[in-house]
């Protein structure tokens, strides 16, 4: 089981903020999470057979090709508040 100060850490490394009672039930869900994926690897399945594909003809449920239309670049630089050569600039969000 990992602990709460994995959670705060990984909060912390998200620059999210949790209280302890939060913290608290997301251990206890991952602990509940984690019994019931060991029901499922309990479940015998010896003699079943591997299924790679789940569909007999793939081709079935596709839908066919759209023509799309692109934006000009121009424009699209035009637009942004900020660009740098042929790129869009945006504001750092992360650490």
């Amino acid at each position: 089981m990992k602990d709460k100060k994995y959670y705060e850490d990984l909060a912390q490394d998200s620059m999210l903020k949790f209280s302890d009672a939060e913290i608290d039930e997301i251990v206890a869900k991952q602990e509940d999470l984690k019994k019931e994926f060991e029901k499922v690897l309990k479940i015998d399945t010896t003699n079943i057979k591997p299924l790679f594909y789940p569909y007999d003809d793939i081709h079935l449920y596709l839908r066919e090709d759209e023509e799309t239309t692109t934006i000009d670049q121009k424009i699209i630089l035009s637009n942004a508040p900020t660009s740098e050569g042929d790129f869009v600039t945006i504001k750092k969000v992360v650490k």
